[in-house]
């Protein structure tokens, strides 16, 4: 019997607040709704529970129309 799939685990995270966190000695700023970072980074690591996984929702737009109909039609 095949296994399930493991989910996949998010690969860019944004953060959901502002703040700042010392990482190795150094100060790190991070912008609510603005700073991603990838899974891994030290700045997910220091703060886990200020970011979350990036939703994206892509809108699709036909590039080019056939002759006589409009763009999006079927």
């Amino acid at each position: 019997m095949p296994r399930a799939a493991k989910p996949k685990e998010p690969e860019i995270y944004v953060a959901r607040s502002s703040g700042v966190v010392k990482i190795d000695g150094k100060l790190h700023n991070y912008y609510g709704g603005t700073t991603r970072v990838r899974a891994g980074h030290p700045l997910l690591k220091a703060v886990p529970n200020g970011f979350e996984p990036l939703k994206l929702d892509y809108d699709v737009e036909q590039a080019t129309a056939a002759p006589g109909t409009k763009r999006g039609e079927k």
